[in-house]
């Protein structure tokens, strides 16, 4: 056979090598990423501060965008799964000593045909890939959404903290002075004069706590919004102080965390996987076909043949992966009822957490109001010559610390209701709008 005749043969599979090309090469860089980690500065959105930060993690955070990336190799595998298995091509030269024509040249095409619709049972498995994907972006946004408000909470707090310990160490200083004026008077012995010092040291060292306190909370703001302390500060010192009003009692019910638990439609996505899986297997028991047309040239005399190879399922049936799947059932069916009792409890623990957490903010500002009233009281003797400076400053302190206890109540029922926000995986007000999935993080 000439080696004409030999390139003319292998021409189908030089054509098929040809064709594959090659995406663009991509590197993947650690200091370029560090570099644009570094220099990043986003700015927070306008709006409600909660609203802002939720907003800017979802667009910044890289845990969402790598959330976001393996979404879309899930939907990658999609067109995988579509795929239809490739013909082959066969060729083969053979020389026989002594006679006229010694070569027989053998052309072979090899044609697989699935049966069953397995093909389609691997698509609805990749799509249930996607939902899974999507599940897991969902988890991640609100996993983003609570790390940033109860950041945001502790930080209001820390906040908080500081101006009451700023102010205490500014009322126990003048409160000093008034003891050392009526010290040297002979009006106080030396004993209330050291007690007074010592209020007032204890003061300025709470306040230098609390301010370490606050650069912590701001820090961690800041991280759970995917920014940096310096880009947050500006917005942060326009922030107002907390509204220390009651709010009102949720009105979700506890079963209505088994409708919006990411893990409840998790189980239901693990149902039908394996149900398709099943699907899939039992379709396997059906044989493909492996049609093979070929031609040859032996010895100068032209033939042609059609055959076909088909498995035969004589040993294995499939049977151990059908059983597998079957026996999952169970096994999902056990998990459903592990999440949904686990959603009901985690529910109503929450909503009792949340009930007594509102009960104490009511009692605090009960107090907080009684206590301003009685400043007021104060305020007008010492401006009308009824009381002096010393009883006016201790109306003050103790006005500061039933706001301080005011303030860590309204602290504990905010994290009491993000509690009850993440056991039922959705918002308390309605107006607050969903993750936007068609929204990528930028």
């Amino acid at each position: 056979m000439s080696r004409r005749a030999v390139l003319l043969s292998a021409l189908p599979l030089l054509a098929g090598a040809l064709g594959c090309g090659r995406p663009p090469k991509a590197e993947l860089d650690p200091k370029a990423t560090l570099t644009t980690l570094q220099r990043a500065r986003p700015e927070v959105p306008p709006g409600d501060l909660a609203t802002a930060l939720t907003t800017l993690a979802w667009r910044t955070h890289p845990d969402l965008a790598a959330a976001k990336a393996d979404l879309e190799a899930a939907k990658a595998g999609i067109r995988t799964a579509q795929a239809r298995p490739n013909p082959s091509f066969g060729f083969g030269a053979t020389k026989a000593e002594g006679v006229p024509q010694p070569w027989t040249l053998t052309y072979g095409l090899n044609l697989p045909i699935e049966l069953g619709g397995k093909r389609r049972f691997r698509v609805k498995l990749a799509k249930l890939q996607v939902v899974e994907a999507e599940l897991g972006v969902a988890e991640t946004a609100w996993s983003l959404r609570s790390g940033v408000r109860a950041t945001l909470v502790d930080w209001q707090q820390a906040r908080e903290a500081l101006r009451s310990a700023e102010e205490e160490a500014t009322l126990r200083e003048a409160l000093l002075k008034l003891q050392e004026q009526r010290f040297a008077a002979g009006e106080i012995g030396a004993p209330e004069r050291a007690t007074a010092n010592l209020e007032a040291q204890r003061a300025e060292a709470a306040r230098l706590t609390a301010r370490t306190g606050l650069d912590r909370a701001e820090a961690a703001l800041a991280l759970a919004a995917g920014t940096t302390p310096d880009a947050l500060r500006t917005r942060l010192a326009a922030e107002p102080g907390p509204d220390l009003q009651l709010p009102p009692a949720p009105a979700e019910r506890a079963d209505d965390a088994l409708v919006h638990r990411l893990e409840v439609r998790q189980v239901l996505v693990d149902w039908d996987r394996n149900e398709t899986t099943l699907d899939l297997e039992l379709a396997k028991r059906i044989p493909d076909l492996q049609v093979g047309p070929a031609y040859s040239l032996d010895q100068g005399v032209k033939k042609w043949t059609l055959g076909f190879t088909v498995e035969l399922p004589i040993f294995d049936r499939r049977q151990g992966p059908i059983a597998e799947a079957v026996a999952r059932r169970g096994v999902l069916e056990a998990r459903l009822r592990q999440v949904e009792a686990r959603a009901l409890s985690e529910a109503e623990l929450s909503r009792s957490r949340e009930a007594e957490a509102r009960a104490r903010l009511k009692a605090a500002l009960q107090v907080l109001a009684e206590s301003q009233a009685r400043l007021a009281v104060a305020q007008r003797a010492f401006d009308l010559g009824g009381s002096d400076r010393g009883e006016l400053l201790a109306a003050k302190l103790e006005d500061l610390q039933a706001r301080s206890l005011a303030v860590e109540a309204w602290a504990e029922t905010r994290r009491a209701r993000l509690a009850l926000e993440d056991a039922f995986q959705k918002p308390l007000d309605p107006a607050e709008q969903p993750y936007p999935f068609d929204e990528a993080p930028r």
